[in-house]
């Protein structure tokens, strides 16, 4: 058995969607709907460095690892399904992929804890 099936170490997350429609008021309404689920191998951040970051007021960083054909970009936003927690993506995944020879289809991506703007 591989790590990267281990439920421990892989947990179900779904992409959201913004949707912005008209208010009554003449303004914008800002909503956020689930598209795709993917499976997200997903750590915190916990080098001195980051900890040093976070003492001065920056987020939490994480990590994260996805197949290479989940459509995930930078700024997207994305809720992992077992604890419920939304995250925003820091990095652009695309320029971090795994080598094409890799054994391991994946790419990795940075993400801070953060609630979608309403």
């Amino acid at each position: 058995m591989s790590l990267l099936d281990d439920e421990v170490f892989c947990h179900s997350c779904t992409r959201l969607v913004e949707k912005k429609t008209q208010s009554s008021e003449g303004g914008w309404t800002t909503e956020w709907a689930d598209g795709d689920v993917f499976t997200c191998h997903q750590a915190i951040d916990t080098s001195s460095e980051a900890q040093r970051a976070e003492q001065q007021g920056v987020a939490s960083l994480y990590s994260g690892l996805i197949n290479k054909d989940v459509e995930l970009n930078y700024g997207d936003y994305f809720r992992d399904d077992a604890i419920g927690v939304t995250y925003r993506v820091t990095s652009i995944p695309a320029e971090k992929q795994a080598p094409v020879g890799s054994s391991f289809p994946l790419k990795y991506f940075t993400a801070e804890r953060k609630v979608p703007p309403t």
